[in-house]
């Protein structure tokens, strides 16, 4: 197993969330079956990591326009534990980063209201020189936010 990988044990409940983010199940959000459409929960693991480095201070939109430095996602799973349903409302969790040279993964947990694990997962990201695309060593100024510094 990769050693950068979380746990089932450590999304589902031993970490704590680093960074949450509430919303509530959209209509566009569920399938015909009335609960939540799967690629959704991965939509909604994106929204947190990006809002987790917004509020750290990175200027993503900014930083995609004018940056040499990208962070592909290079994979990603999810685990679906618990139906989630139009109205719901939910915390989409941040629950960790772990970080190598040139990659990192990110942990998260999504919670509904009365704390309930309704999914977790994780994203694998390679940092990249953008005009070569060759994995480069992950920026000091990005590693200090994705370790939370």
């Amino acid at each position: 197993m990769n050693e950068r990988a979380f746990t089932a044990a450590e999304l589902k409940g031993e970490l704590h969330a680093r960074f949450a983010d509430p919303r509530r199940v959209r209509f566009q959000d569920v399938d015909a079956a009335g609960i939540i459409f799967y690629p959704r929960i991965l939509e909604y693991m994106s929204d947190v990591y990006i809002a987790m480095l917004m509020s750290a201070g990175w200027d993503l939109p900014t930083e995609l326009r004018t940056g040499t430095v990208g962070t592909p996602l290079v994979h990603a799973e999810a685990d679906y534990l618990a139906p989630l349903r139009f109205g719901d409302e939910v915390s989409v969790e941040v629950v960790g980063v772990k970080l190598g040279e040139t990659s990192f993964t990110v942990g998260y947990r999504v919670r509904t209201a009365t704390g309930k694990v309704a999914a977790v997962g994780q994203t694998v990201h390679v940092c990249l020189d953008r005009t070569t695309f060759r994995p480069q060593a992950i920026p000091p100024v990005l590693r200090e936010m994705l370790r939370g510094e």
